[in-house]
């Protein structure tokens, strides 16, 4: 199975493909590059209660090894 993987925005202006449903579409490519770069300055970004605790578990392992609690 392949990981996905997701482009910046700077490939995404670059893709060929999108390139051409751009053209398609009749959508010029500075449009296309403002909706990106607005939609990205509103995404939130994804944190989460439990994400925020991975975190700060992993943060304290790595800081001191033995004050994380292993379970067996």
């Amino acid at each position: 199975m392949t990981k996905a993987i997701d482009l910046t925005i700077s490939e995404a202006l670059r893709d060929p493909l999108i390139a051409m449903v751009m053209r398609a579409d009749g959508v010029k490519l500075e449009d296309f590059k403002q909706l990106l770069e607005t939609a990205a300055r509103k995404r939130e970004p994804n944190t989460s209660k439990v994400g925020n605790f991975i975190n700060a578990i992993a943060n304290r392992a790595s800081a001191n090894p033995s004050t994380v609690c292993c379970f067996g």
